[in-house]
């Protein structure tokens, strides 16, 4: 009895900061990243039924979610020291074979169901083979099939929610990179990458420094991601609070309504969301099936599908919101159990194996 009593007022008196309550295993931060895949959706429900732009501003801010949580949990994923290669490998492993597969269904079975039997245009087999082979490098560099998706609210595109999944990778470039150099130079060169991220997006979006679009937007969500991975290096300091949450959404609020820079809320957005991972009582959604991606990269040709029948047919906006969900989860479920999970114990049996070889 008296170990047992031992271990629950330790358990009592464990650390009330980031880094103490963040369960690694178990937190809310997957119904959190499932939330925000399902506002996205919501975002963009009114500008691809061609309702006008009402929710636009939710799209970049449920974006910026997504990059804070990312860079306090690849920051931690790095930190466990299995190697870079290793590192890379299961980051890829995470987000590509789901997104190859997406290209390839967009390609080869909405595309031509579109033009057959939706008027959406011209598809050949060489049109969706080439859109897969020229986005299949992460970076989307054709968005459309040519001569499609002509007559909706949101033309050509076929799936517009992909674009960030390039900057994603590339912040983790800079993470495996920053496990090299802080060996070195430690916290310092995150910081100072922080804040040189930060100062750019802000002087960008003042128009006070030329940045080419491409480079601006990769400063913004890499000030963002790498608020996060500034929570991880505190995390033992930084303390959970009811009333630093409420600061923080205050802070965020303040920074979305006033239309300033968003990046300046970079640190206060982190903090929001990795706290509401903690004290939220959400942890068996997404704990065992995790559908946010798979409703991040299926809900965008979706709606786009939705909208070459319903567009311009004085439907409200809550029908093809709902017909959107309806037909995503289903499509994020088959990506979870068909593509994603699959990959990932595939890799990490290799990586037994190979560890095990290894060791022989």
């Amino acid at each position: 009895m008296v170990p047992d009593l031992i271990l629950r007022d330790r358990s009592r008196r464990a650390p009330a900061t980031i880094g103490g309550r963040l369960d690694p295993g178990s937190n809310s931060l997957n119904a959190l990243r499932l939330g925000l895949a399902l506002l996205v959706l919501i975002a963009h429900a009114w500008e691809l039924g061609g309702y006008g732009l009402q929710t636009k501003p939710l799209g970049p801010w449920a974006v910026a979610g997504f990059f804070c949580i990312s860079g306090y949990l690849i920051a931690l994923s790095r930190a466990r020291g299995r190697g870079v290669g290793e590192f890379f490998a299961r980051r890829a492993v995470r987000i590509y074979p789901a997104f190859l597969v997406v290209l390839v269904v967009v390609a080869f079975a909405f595309a031509p169901a579109a033009s057959a039997f939706l008027g959406a245009g011209p598809w050949s087999p060489s049109a969706g083979a080439l859109y897969v082979l020229r986005n299949a490098g992460l970076w989307i560099a054709q968005p459309t099939i040519p001569g499609m998706l002509a007559d909706i609210p949101y033309p050509g595109v076929w799936n517009g929610s992909l674009w960030t999944l390039a900057f994603e990778f590339a912040c983790y470039v800079v993470t495996g990179l920053l496990g090299c150099l802080a060996v070195r130079w430690g916290a310092r060169i995150t910081v100072a990458l922080w804040a040189g991220a930060m100062t750019a997006s802000v002087l960008s979006v003042l128009g006070l420094l030329p940045v080419p679009g491409t480079l601006a937007t990769f400063a913004t969500l890499l000030a963002f991601y790498l608020s996060g991975t500034l929570l991880f290096l505190g995390r033992d300091r930084v303390p959970v609070r009811p009333g630093l949450i409420m600061a923080a959404a205050a802070v965020v609020a303040a920074v979305a309504i006033s239309g300033a820079p968003t990046a300046i809320a970079g640190p206060a957005m982190a903090y929001l969301v990795l706290s509401l991972g903690i004290v939220l009582p959400l942890r068996r959604i997404g704990a065992r099936n995790d559908i946010s991606y798979g409703i991040y990269i299926y809900a965008f040709p979706v709606q786009q599908m939705l909208a070459l029948v319903l567009a311009e047919r004085g439907v409200p906006v809550v029908v093809p919101l709902v017909l959107a969900i309806v037909v995503t989860v289903p499509l994020a479920w088959a990506s979870w159990l068909f593509v994603e999970r699959p990959a990932m114990r595939a890799h990490r049996r290799w990586s037994s194996r190979r560890r095990t070889a290894g060791l022989a």
